[in-house]
């Protein structure tokens, strides 16, 4: 055996033009599968990262849609309990949302205003300098880190993080017009911004692009407010009487663990309810980078088979001009298994060789990677878009190996076989 490799370790020294380029093409094949799908794992991981949250998963949104006459569609608290009720559900809180035009000076934005419970509003993380408080009669507001992005002066055309260029931190104890409703029954009030969400206006969430405040604060202020301005701010029945419950456009249900969120999604459905969860995104966002992982993979072996194509035209250029040394080798007794390993070790080792050293350099171009796509494309620092998991490291090399094994069996078959009289003449 060890004459074997010594004498296959002999021949690819002899030839080291032919045996250079050979890995050479097997190293770029090797980096191109690598560095193509350590991109796709990269760029899966960061656009499903905000879906893969545990808690957002967990969380179902139900709604009785637009089915106001229907009584036992109504999100009351009496409904609540209901949903509280089902089993495999951690907790339940109501949502209340009213159009509203908030205006910040010249800047204008239409949007809704997001009334949650206290308990809620307290686990929002907030910037330094906000607070939960507002006027002792009105609801204070509570701003979506990136809300600046949604407020446009008409005329100038600019957002109000382009034009006035202040976080809206600035804003914080500050009093802004907010109109309610629409048409004649609208009426307008200044309501005191009493805090921003915590992180850039680039850095999105499920919360930086809503305006919130407390719940019980922001209906009693719209009892007291329908009463003066004829605000409709309830559904009312197929009477057009307004219901003598207090109506909430949402509730949000979060169930016990992940694999429970179908469960609990078909109870509600089954109830009459509209549901809405991340995890149905999750499942149908994860199918689509499979599949773009699946094209890229593709597009890295191509050029795989290329270099593997490569070994087998090298491993018959080798046997080719070793017929002499095939010959000699059985005459002197080597039978035909042992030259058929020979041939393929040197196979193997290309394969290998060129697998090494193709990981290695995808390394140093997914380095690359992530620089220039935090430069060019103005990514957040630190954000990863080339990820090079370890199986990724060792199925790349074993897989080259394999291939090259597999690319010099023919070549190492027919030279096993050759006659050693013939040989010795050629």
């Amino acid at each position: 055996m060890g004459w074997m490799i010594r004498l296959s370790l002999m021949n690819m020294k002899r030839r080291k033009a032919r045996t250079v380029l050979t890995v050479l093409g097997v190293t770029i094949g090797v980096i191109s599968i690598v560095s193509l799908l350590a991109l796709g794992f990269g760029v899966k991981k960061e656009l499903l990262s905000e879906f893969e949250n545990e808690n957002t998963v967990k969380t179902i949104t139900g709604s009785g849609g637009e089915s106001y006459k229907e009584k036992s569609k109504l999100l009351t608290d009496r409904t609540l309990e209901k949903f509280r009720e089902i089993e495999r559900v951690s907790y339940v809180y109501p949502r209340y949302e009213i159009g509203a035009v908030v205006n910040i000076g010249k800047y204008t934005t239409y949007t809704n205003i997001v009334g949650i419970p206290t308990e809620q509003l307290e686990q929002l993380k907030l910037s330094e300098n906000s607070a939960l408080q507002g006027y002792s009669n009105k609801p204070g507001l509570i701003f979506g880190n990136s809300m600046g992005m949604f407020f446009y002066n008409s005329k100038t055309g600019l957002s109000y993080s382009k034009g006035e260029g202040e976080r809206l931190d600035a804003l914080v104890n500050t009093s802004v017009n907010v109109d309610f409703g629409y048409g004649d029954t609208s009426f307008s009030t200044r309501l005191k911004v009493t805090g921003v969400l915590e992180g850039d206006e680039d850095d999105y969430s499920e919360q930086s692009q809503n305006i919130y405040c407390d719940l019980d604060k922001l209906e009693r202020f719209l009892k007291r407010s329908s009463q003066s301005n004829d605000l409709s701010i309830q559904p009312t029945d197929a009477n057009g009487n307004s219901y003598k419950e207090w109506i909430y456009t949402s509730a949000v249900v979060v169930v016990d663990d992940i694999k429970d969120v179908d469960f609990v999604v078909k109870k509600l459905q089954d109830m009459g309810f509209e549901t809405f969860n991340a995890k149905e995104y999750l499942e149908s966002a994860k199918k689509q980078m499979k599949m773009i992982q699946l094209l890229l993979g593709g597009i890295g072996t191509i050029a795989l088979v290329v270099a593997v194509i490569g070994i087998s035209n090298t491993m018959t250029t080798s046997v080719y001009d070793r017929i002499n040394e095939i010959g000699m080798l059985k005459v002197i007794g080597c039978d035909t298994d042992e030259l058929l390993g020979m041939f393929l070790f040197e196979s193997g080792v290309l394969g290998f060789a060129g697998g090494l050293f193709g990981v290695g350099m995808s390394y140093g171009i997914k380095g690359i990677i992530n620089k220039v796509a935090v430069a060019l494309l103005d990514f957040e620092k630190g954000v990863v878009l080339a990820v090079i998991p370890l199986w990724l490291v060792f199925t790349a090399i074993i897989l080259s190996t394999i291939l090259g094994i597999l690319a010099g069996y023919i070549p190492a078959r027919w030279a096993s076989r050759l006659n050693p009289l013939e040989a010795l003449r050629k």
